[in-house]
């Protein structure tokens, strides 16, 4: 973070009046936004509070200005993601042992210059003490009830910075819109920290003006928010990638993209193949938190469709002999309570590194099906597949050695979903064809714990609602 800092300062003294942050409300100059960071930073030291200091809010420039307000005030900060559940939300606050929660409440102690405010949470004294250094927590969402605390340092922060800045640099460009929540760690360094260490603006919206605020999410709304905006460069996930792709070839949106990242989930090929034919810069790539964030790039001169890239030049990746990733080289400070980190962070992710150096996601390791033809298929690459088809919007995966691969889909096209799962099932190989599906009449939904808010498929808890459980133990 101090990279970022004085950077951000440099750009507030050389380009003071240039455009730092954008919101529908107002623009911050860099030299606003350095003179703000610097005044609410002095007043948190003033204070005497400890970190982690914990704040929720939507994406907005105060939301920027406290986060780097923190880091340069030297207290550890922990966003809380806007798609945990309460539940979720109230084990971390305890397990970190935050005693202030930050957010738009009213009733809180003002933070001068924001229109936020600080609550003071209960104290219990059993959390574990954050590993020295620590300048960000960050909890993964996972598919759980209990999301573990990953600690970064400033320097594991910067470090993923500078490796995204030399990759992503000679893209030049102009203008970041932010879509996906600040508190996603992806989104605060590629698409804020980035940026200002760039000296380029970022442009913030509420999630409600671009149709995530809500699950299922407001596609029109989304793609109309990208086609009013200026930014030409976005990080999507799987889903969002899809929405624009489908956009574009429809004649919805017509916009000139310089840079359009795509990570957090499996990627279909042919939505990847689509987006290519219709000119889009679209850049797959890979991280973890525990790495600091991206691990791994596909970039100009260095693209392979199908792979995340090659890796990025902070880190080491190589592939152990059951097929694990494992990362090095820009490892976290370790999970909360849990110790130091090892140098090498086992992903639990299977993958491949080709002879030129690119990098294939396959799955999740405890996710592999072992068919009856002894073959271990990735249930994500088929559901990945099937979600590229028109119509369908949901595909979950699953079965086991003695019954085959199985299915459930949701579409919004229920009549035409049955021949178009059929004839691609047919144009998959031999041992990763399904023998059977579902149609689902509900598509799975957050409430019925059976996906997360931000999309992620709750395999164990599916199986459960869907009475699978004898169909996919393996899964």
């Amino acid at each position: 973070m101090k990279a970022v800092l004085h950077a951000l300062h440099t750009h507030a003294q050389r380009q003071g009046d240039a455009p730092a942050l954008i919101s529908p409300a107002h623009t911050l100059s860099y030299a606003e936004l350095a003179e703000r960071v610097d005044a609410l930073a002095s007043w948190l030291s003033q204070q005497g509070w400890s970190g982690p200091l914990a704040w929720l809010a939507d994406n907005d420039i105060d939301w920027v200005v406290l986060d780097l307000a923190l880091a340069q005030a030297g207290i550890a900060g922990l966003p809380l993601p806007p798609f945990f559940s309460e539940a979720q939300r109230q084990h971390v606050l305890a397990d970190s042992g935050a005693r202030w929660l930050i957010s738009p409440d009213p009733r809180g102690q003002a933070l001068p210059g924001t229109q936020l405010t600080a609550l003071p949470l209960p104290h219990t004294g059993t959390a574990a003490p954050l590993p020295a250094g620590t300048c960000k927590l960050t909890y993964t969402s996972g598919t759980t009830g209990a999301p573990k605390g990953v600690c970064l340092s400033a320097a594991q922060l910067d470090a993923t910075v500078a490796a995204l800045d030399a990759a992503i640099g000679p893209l030049a460009v102009s203008r970041h819109l932010c879509v996906m929540p600040l508190a996603v760690l992806l989104e605060n360094l590629a698409g804020v920290y980035l940026p200002l260490q760039r000296g380029v603006p970022v442009e913030l919206m509420p999630l409600a003006s671009l149709g995530m605020a809500q699950f299922p999410p407001d596609v029109p709304r989304f793609i109309g928010a990208l086609a009013a905006s200026a930014a030409d460069s976005l990080i999507l996930l799987p889903s969002t990638l899809q929405w624009l792709v489908a956009a574009t070839a429809a004649g919805q949106l017509r916009k000139s993209w310089r840079f359009l990242a795509v990570g957090g989930g499996k990627s279909a090929q042919a939505t990847l193949l689509q987006a290519q034919a219709l000119g889009l810069p679209v850049f797959e790539g890979y991280g973890l938190s525990e790495a600091g964030s991206v691990v791994a790039l596909n970039r100009v001169g260095a693209q392979r469709i199908g792979s995340v890239g090659k890796p990025l030049a902070h880190v080491q990746v190589s592939i152990a002999a059951d097929g694990e990733v494992l990362v090095g080289g820009n490892t976290m400070l370790g999970y909360l309570g849990q110790g130091s980190a090892p140098a090498q962070i086992a992903t639990g992710d299977l993958g491949q590194l080709d002879a030129d150096g690119f990098l294939t996601i396959l799955g999740r390791k405890k996710n592999t099906i072992v068919t009856g033809m002894g073959r271990n298929v990735s249930p994500e690459w088929l559901e990945a597949e099937f979600c590229a088809l028109p119509g369908i919007r949901q595909a979950f995966v699953y079965g086991d050695e003695q019954r085959g691969l199985h299915g459930l889909f949701f579409s919004s096209e229920a009549l035409a979903a049955n021949p178009l799962l059929a004839a691609h099932n047919d144009q998959l190989p031999g041992y990763a064809r399904l023998s059977g599906w579902q149609l689902l009449e509900q598509p799975l939904s957050v409430a019925a714990g059976e996906i997360t808010a931000n999309g992620r498929l709750c395999r164990e808890k599916i199986l459960s609602n869907h009475r699978l459980i004898g169909l996919g133990e393996n899964t």
